[in-house]
């Protein structure tokens, strides 16, 4: 029997509750079959125990020992892990070193143990078994099983099946769980004695797994490096599975090499809040960035090195400690390498409480006016490769403020006492340096007024743009700060300590002095070139004249000539490469390139030369100053020292070319999993961040975006990013499933975003790529519709909800922007390439009418109405510039124009029409007209003279000469069938046709062209089923065309033929999609519509990608207002009511649209099936409170059902007596109808002016409807009509109620804004809570024998729970609410109605899309 030790097992480093323990055996000698015997597999385990029990920190739990039989293997391990001992945060590692063999037949793997019978191998230890035996009903979670067997790969992949299916639904939800299975062999191979423990040891030990900073090693980490290395046998190959993940891979391997260093990251701290996760970044940054530099050497032990600078120290010391409002921004600058990050880097240590004692001021010998006080500076950012947001984020992090804007951040800091001081280095190494300097930093500082203060590193090119002049500055080059003899100090610093056997610690001081002097004047003012170059001649065991000027002239004085001349110094011919060692580093990413198996074969395929990782360690000995470790995702990443080394490197290499070699190495480098795919859960994080980005440099993402799994674990924020680079049908057609529900998938859980993305698949009709993501799912779409689709779509941004309901383009600093008004104080400027938040303006009070753009004095501005009055904003800097006022009326509309050279802005207050000059802010002209109101304006010219058109509420155009302030030409735009009630809104956009100015005006349905010059009609626009709420015009493959949008999508017209040239719903969230406001706008050089919805979403779509495209004919072109199911022909149906007034059946199992039944005049509630004398019915009803019977297999309606005298929320049938009835709740009553005759039964009351929510079942024998009034649950009798019970204690509101059968108990399940609650309806107590809130649905059914209750909530889920445990057995996220539209089909499918589209999932079991999937390929 195993027991446990008397110690408690070692613990990971900071860890009170983690234990390790190992399990390790082997079979080396068998009791029948002595041939079997490996005695070589006894000293395989003393190595595994050796190697966990010492730098692994293991426990070794030993008493079972050497050649276990069968029963002692299963019986002491099955003891060991249900031991009460045991603790879910127990690390258990299980290596077994035996004999494996694959049954002939059933192909399944066994273990054969010291009693196996050699005549039946058959009744050997099935692999399989091992993972009942130790997860099955034990507190074991965290378990690496190793597996030393021949063919083991087939014991892996049956062990890692069988605890998926058998442990998936009974382990508790522990973080950090895990089962990791490593195998020795892949399913048809051999395995070498003792091989598995010297690879493992080999790559636990080795460098390129990681370097120093991780604490663990990743376990596909070290399967790559055991696969890597040279002394593996070339027919055996490492494998490994990672299942039953809950959250990160348990840290099964600590690494050997971690120590605390200035480049440690405390990875736990990713936990942590927004705030301190901001502060550990900017530990981060100052350890590996700062710090290193301010030092000046190459790392802690060679101590500082930092010499002089004093007067520039002082006068940021003078700056820092005298904080003077009119100078809110002080610059550090000067040329690549002159020391600006390890000036800043030293005063970041100075002014940290904590850190200044680690500075040794007297060896530095600065005087006191150079040292600034501590706490001088809040915070001290690197901004080498942040963006925007990023660097904001930050900053506020530091103000422990939540701000989002620059805007935001300054009034968050007007409280305080005194100013935030901020340092920013590396300016020009951000992401988007101008962007970040114009956006960001100048607008902080132009409005700071002692709220904030700037201290900030970069090149001089940015300076501009800061407002700055180099004069003002503390430019390092000038000669007020030159200091050559602290560059010289410098290099005699490196002329010492360099190299262990410098030369130079034998010669005397002047001769030291003599040679560092010389290097000074080469490299100044260059520290970077003086740290080089001082390395170089440190290396080289003769000592130069330094009188000698040819000597002297052969001293570099760039950083790219002190590189060349270092390596060919130290190298000679080995310097070409070590260049082609350093290279993949210029290219790398992020943080940094990884090492372990990717770094020397990049460098391989870039250079065409073959490099190993022992070329890498021989460039770590005699060229490491050039590369930086840092931590990545957990892991080590390096980088070159300095970005004037990448700049140098990537100069003349062929970018494509290196962008290839990465992609290529990158997919290479991804595990196979035990079916020889590429394992994308063990891919380095690195290829899961930056691989889109590569693959899009060169040429290959498309291929890549055929690989799914890819698609399922990328990290979504770069690949949206690259999405943009595709340029195949199939490419565009991924891309436009990805970005589908990007804005729900980006957060999750790569599980979950499989099933968004497999359903989204589904609903474009991508067959081939919706089979390849559900192939793994329990859960996975039959079929889906795809009414609100398109490939054109280009981006998703979520805004506040309620808050677009005006639009308009712009270009800021050369960028597509989309400035967004709506229903609160707010106006949004997004950045229409990247999705990013640009700028919040306020102070729009209950928020922005209108919004037009136009450009001042070369600034980007936006006039935006509200109220009364027009605000003008700059949009360089946020500031406000002006105030319309003079309005009596609401502004309805504002456009911009140019008149005379002079910005103008037209805006309409109903019957006023003013025009202003957007320079001055004054008041130009007033048009008056009839006394209408005018609804809709914009600007064109006409005859070369700028004109504004204007729409009134009487159908009259009107236009008018901005130079002239006088009427041109007016015509009336209605036609006799339009109404003329004045109640709809016009809106109007202008543009060129065959040289002609037209104007495009949409009013109702109704969308016509017109002629501006003689008022005639070009032609009329036909097409839409809804109203017309916005139009806009733009040109697409240099033809123009008019965009217009309303409730049923949107429409793209070819004004020169009239043809419609596109058509697709523009949201695809359901619920609140109608458009808004629309613009049009070029990105990344293709037309493009903007459009605004009303749940707050602003969506970008490609109007050149949109051609030919037209909106599916057999759907919904309203939201699906509930689903049911039932059975036709001996076939299964869903039937879906929509608020379009339709009801269609569609066939459950191929998707296809049998019929649709007509005649609802007005939007539908409800819908249920029943089966009456054999016939199958369809109940409908809805807002015109009647109640329709179909016959499903005619679609012939059968009766109309008339006494309701309010909208009806919901239908149920059951039966009563024996006979079919239909049960609707209405708002007025709850009335019972008999199906057979089509009569009324009862009327049951119902009070209050609440939807009303209905389910029924079977209480002591009797039928019962259970009616949901908002805040209670009323059970009434079917057959006598009398209320039986009421459930109280509906605090937060009910929508939706369903009832089921538990243990033989009926019980009613509730949902609303209270959690889910399962009531005994017997006695009306609380019978379970399963926890979820904010529901909206509810239905229950049986899924394998077990009730359950299918929810659908708020947060955009649809949950299975188990209503005997409340387990919750599967979850499902979607694009948008689902409200009222679930059913549970015959075949326990759940169909899903969200927006105007169906959704089908099915069970594993069942067949899945594929690429002849009846619906999902025949639309």
């Amino acid at each position: 029997m195993l027991h446990d030790t008397d110690r408690e097992g070692s613990r990971v480093e900071g860890s009170d509750t983690e234990r390790r323990f190992l399990i390790a055996t082997a079979v080396a000698n068998h009791r029948h079959e002595p041939g079997w015997n490996r005695p070589g597999l006894a000293a395989a385990r003393e190595e595994i125990i050796d190697l966990f029990t010492g730098p692994m920190g293991y426990e070794h739990v030993n008493e079972l020992g050497l050649d276990p039989t069968r029963e002692q293997l299963t019986t002491r391990l099955r003891e060991f892990c249900r031991s009460p001992e045991r603790r879910p945060t127990d690390l258990l590692t299980v290596y077994i070193a035996c004999h494996g063999e694959v049954l002939e037949g059933s192909e399944e793997h066994v273990l054969l143990t010291a009693d196996t019978d050699p005549e039946d191998i058959a009744d050997a230890l099935p692999t399989a078994e091992l993972a009942r035996k130790m997860l099955l009903g034990t507190r074991v979670r965290r378990v690496l099983l190793m597996l030393d067997t021949c063919y083991s790969g087939r014991g892996g992949n049956e062990l890692t099946a069988a605890a998926l299916t058998r442990m998936a639904h009974s382990w508790e939800r522990t973080s950090g769980s895990g089962l990791a299975v490593v195998t020795s062999a892949q399913p048809a191979e051999q395995a070498r004695t003792g091989a598995f423990p010297h690879l493992l040891r080999r790559a636990v030990d080795g460098l390129p797994t990681a370097g120093h900073a991780p604490s663990t090693l990743a376990v596909d980490a070290v399967v790559s490096a055991m696969n890597a290395d040279s002394e593996r046998p070339g027919f055996q190959t490492i494998s490994a599975s990672l299942s039953l993940l809950t959250g990160g891979v348990p840290p099964f391997l600590l690494n050997p090499r971690h120590r605390s260093r200035p480049t440690e990251v405390d990875l736990a701290i990713q936990r942590a809040g927004e705030w301190e996760a901001q502060d550990e970044r900017r530990a981060v940054e100052y350890r590996t960035r700062l710090l290193t530099r301010a030092m000046g050497s190459q790392g802690p032990a060679r101590g500082w090195w930092f010499l002089g600078r004093h007067a520039a120290l002082t006068d940021i010391t003078r700056w820092l400690a005298n904080p003077d409002p009119g100078r809110p921004l002080l610059a550090v600058t000067a040329a690549p390498g002159s020391g600006k990050t390890a000036v800043l880097g030293l005063i970041a240590a100075l002014v940290d409480p904590d850190r200044r004692a680690t500075v040794p001021l007297h060896a530095l010998g600065l005087p006191p006016a150079a040292v600034p006080p501590a706490g001088a500076a809040d915070v001290a950012l690197y901004a080498q490769g942040l963006t925007t947001d990023q660097v904001l984020r930050g900053i506020s992090a530091a103000a422990r403020t939540d701000a989002d804007t620059p805007g935001s951040l300054l009034e968050a800091l007007s409280g305080r006492s005194v100013p935030l001081t901020v340092l920013i280095d590396a300016l020009d190494e951000a992401g988007d340096p101008e962007h970040l300097v114009r956006r960001l930093l100048r607008p902080l500082v132009d409005h700071a007024c002692g709220r904030l203060r700037l201290l900030v590193g970069t090149r001089p090119h940015l300076l501009k743009d800061l407002g700055l002049q180099r004069e003002s500055s503390i430019d390092l080059d000038a000669p007020r700060y030159a200091d050559l003899d602290a560059l010289t100090g410098y290099a005699a610093r490196g002329l010492l300590d360099s190299a262990a056997d410098s030369p130079y610690r034998r010669q005397p001081a002047p001769a030291l002095r003599a040679v560092a002097r010389a290097v000074a004047e080469a490299s100044e003012p260059s520290f970077l070139v003086a740290r080089i170059t001082s390395g170089t001649l440190a290396a080289d065991p003769a000592v130069p004249d330094p009188r000698d000027p040819v000597w002297r002239r052969s001293l570099p004085r760039l950083p790219s000539d002190a590189m060349r001349q270092d390596l060919e110094a130290r190298l000679g011919p080995d310097a070409a490469r070590v260049r082609d060692l350093l290279l993949p580093l210029a290219f790398a990413e992020g943080q940094g390139l990884p090492w372990e198996d990717i770094w020397a074969l990049l460098a391989s395929r870039i250079a065409g030369v073959t490099y190993t990782d022992d070329d890498l360690l021989r460039l770590r000995r005699r060229a490491g100053s050039y590369v930086v470790e840092a931590p990545a995702a957990g892991r080590s990443a390096y980088r070159l020292y300095h970005q004037a080394l990448a700049e140098h490197l990537r100069d003349g290499a062929d970018e494509a070319t290196v962008h290839r070699a990465f992609t290529r190495v990158l997919l290479a480098r991804v595990p196979p999993g035990l079916d020889g795919a590429r394992d994308w859960t063990r891919a380095h994080p690195y290829a899961l961040r930056h691989l889109a980005t590569h693959a899009g440099r060169c040429g290959l993402l498309d291929d890549l975006l055929m690989d799914a799994g890819y698609l399922v674990h990328a990290e979504p924020d770069e690949l949206l990013l690259a999405l943009r680079d595709v340029h195949t049908d199939e490419g565009r057609l991924t891309a436009a499933v990805y970005r589908a529900s990007a804005t729900v998938h980006r957060p999750l859980s790569p599980s979950r975003r499989r099933h968004v993305l497999a359903t989204d698949a589904a609903r474009f009709a991508a067959g081939r790529l919706c089979a390849a993501l559900a192939e793994p799912l329990e859960w996975r779409p039959r079929w889906a519709t795809g009414q609100q689709t398109s490939p054109a779509l280009y981006a998703s941004v979520p805004g506040d909800e309620g808050s677009m309901n005006t639009v308009a383009r712009t270009t800021i600093d050369g960028r597509p922007m989309a400035v967004v008004g709506g229903h609160d104080d707010a106006v949004r400027v997004w950045d229409l390439a990247t999705g990013a938040l640009h700028a919040t303006l306020h102070g729009h009070g209950f928020g922005a009418s209108a919004v037009a753009c136009a450009s001042v004095d070369g600034a980007p501005v936006a006039v935006v109405g509200c109220d009364k009055q027009a605000l003008v904003w700059d949009l360089a800097d946020g500031t406000l510039r002006a105030t319309l006022t003079g309005d009596d009326w609401h502004l309805f509309a504002v456009a911009c124009a140019t008149v005379d050279g002079r910005a103008v802005a037209v805006t309409s207050s109903g019957r006023a029409l003013r025009v202003w000059d957007l320079a001055t802010g004054a008041l130009r002209a007033t048009l008056s007209g009839r006394d209408t109101w005018v609804q809709a304006v914009a600007c064109t010219t006409v005859g070369g003279r700028p004109m504004a058109v204007t729409v009134s509420d009487e159908d009259v155009a009107r236009v008018w000469d901005l130079t002239t302030h006088t009427l041109h030409i007016d015509f009336p735009v209605a036609s006799a069938d339009d109404q003329d009630d004045g109640e709809h809104m016009r809106s109007v956009a202008c543009a060129t046709v065959d040289g002609r100015p037209v104007a495009v005006i949409a009013k109702d349905l109704a969308v016509r062209v017109w002629d501006l010059t003689t008022g005639a009609p070009r032609t009329t626009l036909t097409g839409h089923s809804g109203e017309v709420s916005s139009v806009a015009c733009t040109e697409v493959d240099g033809r123009p065309v008019a965009v217009t949008a309303g409730h049923d999508g949107v429409r793209v017209w070819d004004l020169t033929s009239g043809a419609l040239y596109a058509a697709f719903v523009a949201a695809l969230d359901g619920e609140g999609d109608s458009v808004e406001a629309l613009a049009c706008a070029t990105v990344d050089g293709r037309p493009v519509a903007v459009t605004t919805s009303g749940n707050a979403m602003l969506r970008v779509w490609d109007l050149a990608g949109a051609a030919g495209g037209n909106m599916p004919d057999d759907g919904h072109t309203d939201d699906i207002a509930q689903v049911a199911c039932g059975i036709v022909d001996s076939g299964a149906v869903a039937v879906t009511a929509g608020r379009d007034a339709a009801v269609h059946v569609w066939d459950l199992a191929t998707g296809t649209l049998r019929t649709t039944l007509a005649g609802h005049r007005g939007p539908l509630r409800a819908v249920a099936c029943a089966t009456v004398q054999g016939r199958s019915l369809a109940i409908t009803a809805g807002w015109e409170r009647t109640v329709r019977v179909w016959d499903l297999t005619t679609g012939a309606l059968r009766a109309t059902l008339t006494g309701h005298t309010d909208t009806v929320d919901a239908v149920v049938c059951t039966t009563v007596d024996d006979r079919p009835v239909a049960v609707t709740a209405g708002r007025d009553a709850v009335r019972v109808w008999d199906l057979t005759a089509f009569t009324p039964r009862m009327t049951l009351p119902h009070e209050g002016a609440w939807s009303a929510t209905l389910a029924c079942t079977t209480v002591d024998g009797r039928p019962v409807a259970v009616v949901g009034d908002h805040t209670r649950l009323r059970v009434w009798d079917l057959t006598t009509g009398d209320l039986r019970t009421t459930v109280s204690g509906l605090a937060q509101g009910l929508d939706a109620v369903a009832c089921a059968s538990v243990d033989g108990r009926p019980v009613a399940v509730t949902a609303g804004r209270d959690p889910v609650r399962v009531w005994d309806l017997t006695t009306g107590d609380v019978r379970a809570t399963l926890g979820q809130s904010w529901v909206v649905e509810v239905v229950c059914g049986v899924i394998d024998g077990r009730p359950v209750a299918i929810t659908a909530g708020y947060d955009l889920t649809v949950r299975i729970f188990d209503l005997r445990t409340t387990a919750e057995l599967a979850v499902f996220d979607g694009g948008g609410p689902v409200h009222r539209r679930l059913c549970m089909g015959p075949g326990q499918e759940v169909v899903i109605g969200t927006g105007r589209d169906v959704v089908v999932l099915e069970r594993r079991a069942r067949r899945g899309c594929g690429e002849d999937g009846g619906r999902l390929l025949g639309r």
